[in-house]
């Protein structure tokens, strides 16, 4: 299994001398390899903090969640919300507002992927490429869902990963915004083949330069993609 990401300030962000609000995290629980992405939301003050205990709070609730595998996955998204506001604490939750998008699985490809807020979870199988939520053709890309905003945990989207799993790509809407669905499978293909076969000190390097490259009309956002790849599906 191979687990690789980045994240890159936005140009944006970069001439106002803001940082990058997106975050990104990879961890071993027990034996699943877990790879999460966040985005705090560019309003609030203490965005980026909030993206940063997004991505540890998911592992945080993870190791609690595994415990015990009849757990539905609303326990799971549950304990997020608890942990991530534990994080954040003192500093008021609406202010540290995020998205949260997470992979888990072992090396068998049996796991969970979760999402609440914009961005892009692709899901690659044996029989394709899918993406965990369809877009809403009236998104507005400064209204999503997030933690310190939903408080429904009906507001995540869930799904099962199971054996035939070959990749998950999650990605913050300063990429997925430029995505067409059409276009989903060739983008995995990219970062599968182009990307994820070279060595691992030119993977990032190679993935951080196509980020700063970005050649679409929505550059200006920060931008960050992870993948859990199953190489042996790939041979």
């Amino acid at each position: 299994m191979n687990v690789f990401g980045t994240s890159v300030q936005g140009p944006a962000h970069k001439a106002e001398g803001l940082p990058n609000q997106d975050a990104w995290l990879h961890a071993h629980v027990g034996n699943m390899r877990v790879v999460v992405v966040s985005d705090g939301m560019g309003s609030r003050p203490f965005a980026r903090e909030g993206a940063m205990a997004a991505c540890r709070a998911t592992v945080d609730a993870l190791r609690q969640w595994r415990r015990n595998p009849a757990a539905p996955p609303e326990i799971l998204v549950s304990m997020i919300h608890l942990f991530w506001r534990a994080r954040v604490a003192p500093l008021p939750p609406a202010e540290c507002a995020c998205t949260c998008l997470f992979a888990a699985a072992d090396q068998n490809g049996m796991g969970i992927v979760g999402q609440l807020g914009d961005g892009l979870v692709l899901i690659r199988n044996d029989t394709g490429v899918r993406s965990l939520q369809n877009r809403d053709p009236n998104h507005f890309s400064n209204q999503t869902e997030g933690l310190g905003v939903s408080r429904n945990i009906t507001a995540w989207s869930t799904a099962p990963l199971n054996t035939d799993i070959r990749a998950v790509v999650l990605s913050t809407d300063g990429v997925a915004d430029d995505l067409l669905p059409e276009r989903f499978e060739d983008f995995v293909n990219w970062l599968e083949k182009d990307i994820g076969l070279q060595a691992p000190q030119r993977r990032w390097r190679a993935l951080a330069t196509a980020l700063r490259r970005w050649p679409t009309p929505r550059h200006i956002d920060d931008k960050t993609i992870a993948v859990l790849q199953f190489s042996r599906r790939n041979k």
